[in-house]
């Protein structure tokens, strides 16, 4: 089984940076192999870390961070990045603290109907998004996944993954990852899955150069740090990507099936 050029994935994100940091090496390693990846970020990130702008200028930072999201989908390789120009929901639970129009409190049927009709358009045979919990609980990230499940039945695709991170691996490795997409140290319990409920590990320390350069795109989010924090473990860190699949086998089995006949990830 190997991914052609008729496999077209779609992969539905919040914010730039979460499609370089959660699945940038899946994305580098589909579009090697012949798949057309088209990117759907939901908002603009003009809530994430302004560290090149200042506080009060969300517009610069939404246009910038839009920018880099393109920088970052062309070192991977992406074949078309979509912007949905929802707000920014920021870390707010709250639904009545957070900003008019966030993407968080966007009808979920209108929004789903919005990404459905993107992934008709291109035919898609695959579809990716977060996991129930959104990695880590980000409003956007769960209502990312809500959206993209019934983005799927509402097209009709046959596979659906839903990205995560292996709680108990990283446990034993490094959390940084989930940390630092969240701004605080996770907590027990309350960010990715237990490995016995992942379906599916890609190893991607093959596609890490890419991976990196397409995090190191987003300057405005790094302070200067393109490694993270964790320059010594980073292909331990951030070398494999998670999923846990709804349907049946699809275009990342075949990335797993053609790394495991090289002697290369699981």
């Amino acid at each position: 089984m190997s991914a052609t050029d008729r496999d077209v994935v779609v992969v539905l994100h919040a914010h730039p940076d979460d499609e370089a940091i959660f699945t940038g090496g899946t994305i580098a390693a589909l579009a090697e192999a012949g798949t057309r990846v088209v990117v759907i970020i939901a908002t603009s990130g003009e809530l994430g870390c302004d560290i090149a702008t200042g506080p009060d200028r969300r517009h610069a930072l939404a246009a910038r961070r839009r920018e880099e999201a393109a920088t970052a989908c062309d070192r991977l390789g992406v074949a078309r990045l979509v912007f949905l120009d929802h707000v920014d929901s920021g870390l707010e639970r709250d639904r009545a603290a957070r900003p008019w129009g966030a993407f968080a409190d966007v009808e979920l049927e209108a929004a789903a109907a919005q990404v459905a009709a993107l992934a008709i358009e291109e035919g898609a045979t695959a579809f990716i998004s977060y996991d129930e919990y959104g990695i880590y609980g980000h409003p956007d990230h769960v209502h990312a996944h809500l959206v993209g499940r019934r983005a799927v039945e509402l097209a009709g695709i046959p596979t659906r993954y839903d990205v995560t991170v292996d709680r108990e691996y990283l446990h034993f490795v490094e959390t940084h990852i989930v940390g630092r997409a969240a701004g605080s140290p996770p907590s027990a319990g309350a960010w990715g899955l237990p490995t016995v409920e992942i379906t599916t590990t890609l190893d991607v320390r093959g596609h890490l150069e890419a991976k990196r350069e397409a995090i190191a795109a987003h300057g405005s989010q790094l302070d200067g740090d393109a490694w993270l924090g964790v320059r010594d473990a980073y292909d331990d860190v951030y070398g494999y990507e998670w999923f846990v699949r709804d349907g049946p086998p699809g275009p990342i089995e075949a990335l797993v099936a053609d790394a495991a006949t090289t002697g290369v990830g699981r």
